[in-house]
């Protein structure tokens, strides 16, 4: 058996030749000096100088049993050629010395600009490497050898980068560069630059795959950021001519200053507060007094077919039937403009999304309602109210009617607290039920009614104060919330 496995080395010098064969699905080379070496194709120019690098690095990572075990390892490949213990060692002492000094190893990591201190650590660790291959590997050699199984030639080897001027690197809205895609173990795309940098490199060092990065951000953290971009920068960039740019002016500086430039057109809205003195001052006085509110449920019923196509309304508004406007009708849409234009004070969204004041302004200019003449507060001023603390104070000593789904149960709320409840009528079943609603109004006595009865609620708080000479308020979801008691009086 050791003849043969000396016969087998000395073939391999006398050949003088380098062989590519394949050892399970591994690429390995055949190398006089070096015997079998498992060693993946990283297509460089030199893999010499790499593979002697990356066994000093390991040797030096893991320490002397570590490296004991993969020579070891080593050592088991070469005894499929070599057949007996003797040939093992024979063939790692060639390995060890095939590989070079320590010497040789610690001038491989000068050139990789490693540190002095590191450089005296490898090249320990890469004798105590070498003198290790120089033994017989035992049976628990199989399984570090196992263990050390290299990782295919796809696999080690990092894909070229995008470069920054194609398509690929950038998102397919054309929002900025793209995030940079991490080299994973099993391949993947490398981050943009790093494939150039380990070639300029020339090391093992920095041919070796990047490390795996922080996970990728998420779709809506995509989203987001390019909707910032598309809503910001990419405006401004509009306005800017061919050939030039805006240095170090951001999109917020050019808000910041245009705002300055609108601030004199601010509009403003009554307070909770001021509010408060209005409604008292009326039923002090016994005068009409209607406060209607316009969320995204109005507005939406009023772009309809206007301001939008009627399909995209119902996809924007699939709520509006619970609402109490199954379908968007000229009708239904001519008297909520009319309610709106008529009454004393309309609640006006502050948000300006799409929905909201994105829609407010082209339905006031579409139904010729001319939003300066109009007295303006807030559409939520219901919840300020209460959040202010002046609900309770308005309605002491009031005749107060309820109207809407809540009617009973927030009337037993108030009348635990001192309000008196003159009258309760039920849910409203939408604007078709508002004659039947008007007519129940009529029959009762009260000051103040509160009406919590959807999208026909703008258009009977406008009728009960024109009709009927009452004041009569929005209420809206403050009722569920009041009930369900989530929010306390």
């Amino acid at each position: 058996m050791h003849a043969k496995g000396g016969n087998a080395v000395r073939a391999a010098k006398r050949s003088n030749l380098s062989r590519k064969k394949t050892l399970g699905s591994h690429a390995v080379f055949w190398n006089e000096a070096v015997g079998v070496q498992p060693k993946a194709s990283l297509g460089r120019e030199s893999l010499n100088e790499g593979t002697r690098l990356r066994s000093v690095e390991h040797a030096g990572t893991e320490g002397k049993h570590h490296a004991e075990q993969k020579a070891k390892a080593s050592g088991r490949i070469g005894a499929r050629r070599g057949g007996s213990a003797g040939a093992r060692a024979k063939m790692g002492a060639k390995t060890g010395e095939g590989r070079g000094s320590a010497g040789a190893r610690a001038k491989a990591g000068e050139r990789t600009g490693m540190s002095r201190g590191s450089k005296g650590a490898r090249a320990k660790a890469g004798k105590r490497a070498a003198a290790g291959r120089g033994h017989a590997a035992p049976r628990s050699g199989r399984a570090a050898g196992a263990r050390a199984k290299p990782r295919t030639a796809a696999q080690r080897a990092p894909r070229p980068a995008p470069q920054a001027s194609t398509p690929q690197a950038l998102p397919a809205s054309g929002a900025g560069p793209a995030p940079q895609q991490a080299t994973h173990r099993h391949g993947g795309v490398a981050p943009a630059g790093r494939e150039s940098a380990a070639a300029h490199a020339g090391s093992a060092r920095a041919s070796a795959p990047a490390q795996p990065a922080a996970a990728p951000e998420s779709g809506y953290a995509e989203g987001f950021r390019d909707g910032v971009f598309a809503g910001g920068e990419a405006l401004v960039a509009q306005h800017i001519p061919p050939d030039h740019i805006l240095p170090a002016v951001a999109a917020a500086d050019l808000i910041e200053a245009g705002f300055r430039q609108y601030a004199p057109t601010l509009t403003r809205l009554a307070s909770p507060h001021e509010m408060a003195g209005h409604i008292q001052g009326a039923l002090d006085a016994q005068r009409p007094l209607s406060v209607v509110r316009l969320g995204d449920g109005e507005l939406l019923t009023l772009a309809a077919d206007t301001v939008l196509p009627g399909e995209q309304v119902q996809e924007l508004a699939p709520f509006l039937p619970y609402a109490g406007v199954p379908r968007s009708t000229p009708d239904i849409r001519a008297e909520l403009a009319e309610a709106i234009r008529g009454a004393d004070w309309v609640g006006v969204p502050i948000s300006r999304a799409p929905t909201f004041q994105g829609l407010l302004f082209p339905v006031f200019w579409h139904f010729g309602i001319d939003w300066s003449r109009l007295k303006l507060t807030s559409s939520t001023i219901n919840y300020s109210l209460h959040h202010s603390g002046l609900l309770l104070p308005v309605l002491q000593g009031r005749r107060v009617l309820l109207i809407g789904s809540r009617a009973a149960e927030l009337g037993a709320l108030l009348n635990g607290h001192g309000i008196h409840v003159t009258g309760i009528i039920g849910a409203v079943e939408g604007v078709a039920d508002i004659p039947r609603v008007m007519q129940q109004t009529a029959e009762h006595s009260f000051d103040i009614a509160l009406v919590a009865a959807g999208i026909p609620a703008v258009i009977l708080c406008r009728r009960i104060a024109g009709e009927l000479g009452r004041v009569a308020i929005d209420f809206g979801h403050l009722a569920d919330k009041l009930v369900t008691g989530e929010l306390q009086l």
